[in-house]
């Protein structure tokens, strides 16, 4: 029997006439059942919209029900995806100039916007006489869930190859019968060192590497393995770089009917990092039960009701009770009467917030019925099942205690003593120098009575002597002022304070040679500082370079050098005077030092300069060499920037 396809009536056709229904009816049901569709392209015909034939099952595949559409070459063609586009139109042009028959796949975009991928096939008809191309008849298959179905097993394949290559645990599969490994994942060189090859060609390896200590446990668990239950054992390896490692492994066996191990499947991991940190986790347990045990301080838990259900062994120790003796026991009663309601008041509050701490110090009656000083620090654990009730962490504090009050004591008296002092020190600046002041003025105007060269030398040495003792009076009040005053901040105008200074030291000047004293400021930061103590410094260190100047000098002078920044200050006052031996440096802000018996003043200046440097949270170093002068260089912060920054 003929089949052939008529495009001009749509129709099927036979050889044999009465069975062309029949058979037309079959091929409609088997394309349906195979979703194969059938379709004939007229080649004489250049019209795109000329009628062509399509079966009905070719309709359902391009979205439509049959006859829905116009079967022409235009709707075909518009239905095909534009990215497969123009390989259709090649893969046709192709078939029909060589006579050869096209099979690819295409994407069709169905009129609800699906995409359809099919597999078409076609063959061109040519005629017999001529050779000329007359039809191209062709038959699709929707392809598209064998294609998704093939994608999706793809991308499992590539995510299981891509887990296999990948994982950290060692899979493996190892022939029983011949023991030889069937399959291993790379993870082995990660976890025993040894590559897939190495662990192959030598089956027995993965026992060979387990520490003969261990190797037990693997006997042990054979008989089960070969009755058929799943193994799981942990136990250490010697690792290819000579480690040692822990390794967790379990695996599965495979029995034939008879009972007989078949095969094995099976995972292992490296677990050092785990057992490691149980260990660690053992050991600090251990530890530190071992430190609460011999803590120096007690650890209480009590229940909700304060019956005592742990104490530590130091409970013994600081209370004289043991825990047995404790145990159960309400703490209360052991709690002095007068600060019990205290005591009691602090759990209440406990009580209403989880978590929560709280401190307290209370007196509890020893063993021995002395009364004892606790602090106590406690936390409400009740919502922690492990605890169950409050932890109270405990010292005993007695000996502070009285320690504290003592020493509240000897601050009263401290502060008697500093009051005391305070008036002294009112009375030696007011009470003695007023005398010395007076007596001064008495020398001065004898002075001017007298041209009796004796006399004035007498006058002069009493003037030197007043004057010497005048100054240590106020060294002692400057000595009084930094050690006992806070540091006062603010801003403080340095060039006013030195033209002050160097002013008020003219006559000291005009004694000794005419010193030549330069001041040099630099900086548009304003410092700020305790200009009292900054005062004190400077007025010390340029009195006393005038007072060691060089007599043999030609220009004898002192530099005062001033560099005002946000931060700090820095202040260099150098002299070309007598300079001072290195040996004596480390001793120049001793109290009461001077460097020689040749050296006026109190041996207080230095030491007063060095104090309110401290005060000052500054620094001041000191270059000198006898003959080449003297260089100090202080640096004091700039306290408006230091406090907001």
């Amino acid at each position: 029997m003929i089949i052939y396809l008529n495009a001009d009536n749509g129709g099927i056709h036979t050889s044999e006439g009465n069975n062309g229904p029949d058979f037309k009816r079959h091929l409609e049901i088997t394309q349906r059942l195979g979703q194969i569709g059938s379709w004939e392209l007229d080649l004489t015909n250049s019209d795109p919209e000329a009628p062509q034939y399509w079966s009905d099952e070719t309709y359902r595949i391009l979205g439509y029900e049959p006859g829905e559409a116009k079967p022409c070459y235009r709707t075909f063609m518009n239905s095909i995806h534009p990215d497969d586009y123009d390989n259709v139109l090649e893969a046709s042009a192709l078939s029909i100039k060589e006579g050869r028959e096209y099979d690819m796949e295409q994407r069709h975009i169905t009129p609800d916007g699906r995409i359809v991928v099919t597999r078409s096939v076609a063959q061109v008809i040519r005629d017999q006489k001529t050779g000329q191309p007359l039809k191209l008849c062709g038959a699709m298959k929707d392809i598209t869930e064998e294609n998704e179905a093939r994608e999706a097993l793809e991308r499992v394949n590539r995510d299981l190859s891509i887990f296999f290559e990948k994982v950290d645990e060692v899979l493996y599969s190892v022939d029983m019968q011949q023991y030889a490994v069937l399959q291993m994942s790379p993870a082995c060189e990660r976890v025993y060192g040894y590559t897939v090859a190495e662990m192959t060609e030598n089956p027995l390896r993965w026992f060979e590497v387990i520490l003969d200590e261990d190797k037990h446990i693997i006997h042990e668990s054979d008989p089960v393995m070969r009755r058929g239950e799943i193994v799981t054992n942990e136990y250490r390896i010697r690792h290819k770089d000579g480690s040692i490692r822990w390794i967790w492994g379990t695996l599965t066996p495979t029995l034939d009917d008879s009972g007989n191990l078949l095969r094995i499947d099976g995972v292992c991991a490296d677990i050092s990092a785990r057992k490691n940190a149980e260990i660690a986790l053992i050991n600090s347990e251990l530890k530190f039960r071992t430190m609460l045990e011999n803590s120096s301080d007690g650890v209480a838990v009590t229940d909700g009701n304060w019956q005592l259900t742990f104490a530590s062994s130091s409970m013994l120790r600081i209370t004289g009770y043991s825990a047995e003796d404790l145990l159960h026991t309400n703490v209360s009663a052991l709690v002095h009467p007068n600060d019990l309601e205290a005591l009691l008041e602090v759990r209440d509050n406990l009580m209403k917030k989880t978590a929560g701490t709280a401190q307290y110090t209370a007196r509890i009656r020893q063993k021995s019925g002395k009364w004892i000083w606790l602090e106590g620090v406690s936390q409400n654990l009740l919502h922690e099942p492990a605890v169950n009730g409050f932890v109270t962490n405990f010292r005993d504090v007695t000996e502070r205690l009285s320690h504290e009050e003592a020493l509240k004591s000897a601050n009263r008296d401290l502060k008697k003593t500093n009051d005391e002092l305070d008036r002294f020190v009112y009375s030696v600046s007011h009470d003695l120098r007023a005398p010395l002041a007076s007596l001064l003025g008495a020398i001065e105007f004898t002075e001017t009575e007298t041209d009796d060269p004796e006399i004035l030398e007498n006058l002069s040495m009493m003037k030197f002597s007043v004057q010497k003792l005048d100054g240590f009076i106020l060294d002692i009040l400057d000595y009084s002022r930094n050690s006992r005053l806070e540091v006062k901040s603010g801003p403080v105008d340095l060039e006013q304070m030195l033209s002050e200074t160097v002013k008020n030291l003219k006559f000291m000047s005009q004694d000794n040679g005419q010193v030549d004293v330069r001041l040099n400021i630099r900086g548009q930061a304003i410092l700020h500082s305790d200009s009292s103590r900054l005062n004190t410094i400077l007025n010390n260190l340029i009195s006393n370079a005038i007072r060691y100047h060089n007599p043999a000098a030609e220009d004898p002078f002192v530099l005062v050098d001033v560099s005002i920044g946000p931060h700090e200050a820095t202040i260099r006052i150098a002299d070309n005077g007598m300079g001072i031996d290195p040996k004596y440096h480390d001793k120049v802000f001793d109290m009461f030092y001077r460097v020689s018996k040749k050296s006026v003043g109190s041996g207080l200046g230095l030491y007063i300069v060095k104090e309110a440097v401290d005060k000052l949270n500054g620094s001041i170093t000191l270059k000198s060499e006898p003959g080449r002068g003297t260089e100090f260089l202080l640096k004091v912060p700039n306290l408006n920037n230091v406090q907001s920054a």
